[in-house]
């Protein structure tokens, strides 16, 4: 999820954002296709690399509150965050698999003044988890995207994909969760939710950091009801997960009233406790030296865990 709404990082992300722009992003070693997918009176950017080979799995990269498909395509960032080990996560993908990524409507572009993204059309706010998985397989459908899915969530990402896998498992061979939202942090921060939802997730659109996101046509999701969907949805079925976890802090997080800090980064890794009880044996790996962007610092971390789930 985004600064300040990357779970309350906004002066990180806009540092980033604001050096990149000065870069240009090199092409991906693969042929790149980037399209509006037509999904009944509105598109949806989606792009995609790397060769599609007969019954491998298509990996699908699901980009965490008020984030474009950016987060996992674009270079200029990674060497910003320090030590970075490799290419962006959807290049290098690109070179062994099949791989794609979209903009849902309302999220922001890691460009200059971080606009929303015009590449998708807006939509009303706010919406649900269920929402976005029912567009997210529209998109996938209409574009015909070859199945089964490899899931990549980050963050609200991993809401949804998880969601995706319940509704749809026919069409999903396994999930990579990056640092995740769980849909247990309601019940996980207690007395604490109220707090942590309205002051640094949902606060009022005129107390949000960007300009952008600000406007009416921002993504809001409702998450009480999103949590809620995942956990009335039919059980995830048998297969192979990964869960990346970060090992820092989430970055320019500071305690607001009846909110401490330590809390906050506590109670989160605790709810992700029940994404890795999903599945028995699910590998739990933790993102050493990583804050809640794993794709920034360790891109190729989050490549290999999606490997391991390929390969499984």
């Amino acid at each position: 999820m985004r600064c300040a709404v990357r779970w309350a990082v906004v002066a990180f992300v806009v540092a980033l954002v604001s050096a990149s722009c000065a870069t240009s992003r090199p092409e991906p070693a693969s042929e790149t296709s980037a399209v509006a997918v037509d999904i009944g009176g509105r598109s949806v950017y989606l792009t995609c690399a790397g060769e599609s080979r007969q019954g491998a799995p298509t990996v699908v990269l699901v980009s965490g509150y008020h984030d474009s498909s950016d987060v996992w395509t674009q270079s200029d960032v990674l060497s910003l965050i320090g030590a970075a080990k490799g290419p962006p996560v959807f290049d290098a993908l690109a070179g062994s698999h099949h791989v794609c990524a979209y903009d849902r409507p309302g999220t922001l572009r890691y460009i200059e003044g971080t606009p929303l993204t015009d590449r998708t059309t807006p939509v009303r706010q706010p919406r649900t988890a269920r929402d976005l998985v029912d567009e997210l397989a529209v998109v996938l459908d209409a574009a015909q995207v070859p199945k089964p899915y490899v899931l990549v969530g980050h963050s609200l990402g991993g809401l949804i994909v998880q969601l995706y896998g319940r509704l749809h498992p026919d069409q999903v061979h396994g999930v990579v969760f990056v640092d995740p939202f769980s849909a247990t942090v309601p019940s996980v921060f207690g007395p604490l939710w109220p707090a942590y939802r309205d002051k640094l997730l949902n606060p009022p659109p005129d107390e949000m950091p960007l300009p952008a996101m600000k406007s009416a046509d921002s993504e809001r999701v409702d998450l009480d009801a999103s949590a809620a969907q995942v956990l009335s949805a039919p059980a995830l079925p048998a297969m192979p997960l990964v869960v990346l976890t970060k090992t820092e802090s989430f970055a320019g997080l500071r305690s607001v009233p009846g909110l401490p800090a330590d809390d906050v980064n506590r109670l989160y890794e605790q709810a992700q406790e029940a994404v890795v009880a999903l599945a028995p044996a699910t590998p739990q790996i933790r993102a050493t030296g990583s804050d809640h962007y794993v794709q920034f610092s360790q891109p190729d971390l989050v490549v290999s865990a999606t490997e391991l789930v390929l390969r499984r």
